[in-house]
């Protein structure tokens, strides 16, 4: 008797370490999955605000951007009238903030603790986010339509997403 109580000991101390070892490998697997969906969410927040940006000045300007470090404006035409768009960046709780204020109102685009500036350079605006930077043509869409050579409707190079081909 007392010997199966001393192997079914044994057997259970075995059978909790490894439970133990698998309780272990299990949370190790969910912490880096939420790990990794985080990023993902991050830099699926980021690709968004850029094209937004990007699509906002292409398909609404009117003018070429005005650029500084901190800021960037344009405008556009809002029924019938000529309104200026800015797209600025703020310091809020330790967060770079880049917010677009226009006439329907000031609208948060996206946040980072990366900081964020806006910088210019011969024929072109851009963006930098941290280490990436993003760049625009800085001419109105017309102008940018007729030195391309564009069809009405047509979209330019640079705000068409690129086929990724995947292969295993």
């Amino acid at each position: 008797m007392s010997s199966i109580t001393v192997q079914l000991l044994i057997y259970l101390f075995v059978s909790l370490c490894f439970i133990a070892i698998a309780g272990m490998c299990l949370s190790t697997v969910i912490t880096h999955f939420f790990q990794i969906t985080k990023r993902l969410e991050e830099d699926i927040d980021l690709m968004m605000a850029i094209d937004f940006l990007r699509y906002d000045f292409w398909f609404k300007s009117i003018s070429i951007a005005q650029v500084s470090s901190s800021a960037m404006s344009f405008w556009e035409k809002v029924d019938g009238q000529d309104k200026k768009v800015w797209y600025r960046v703020d310091i809020e709780e330790g967060e770079y903030v880049l917010k677009r204020n226009a006439n329907d109102g000031v609208n948060v685009v996206y946040r980072s603790k990366s900081p964020i500036s806006f910088y210019e350079e011969t024929g072109i605006w851009g963006v930098k986010i941290g280490e990436l930077c993003f760049e625009m043509l800085n001419a109105t869409p017309s102008d940018v339509r007729v030195r391309l050579n564009l069809k009405p409707g047509e979209l330019p190079y640079f705000l068409r997403p690129k086929q990724v081909s995947v292969s295993e």
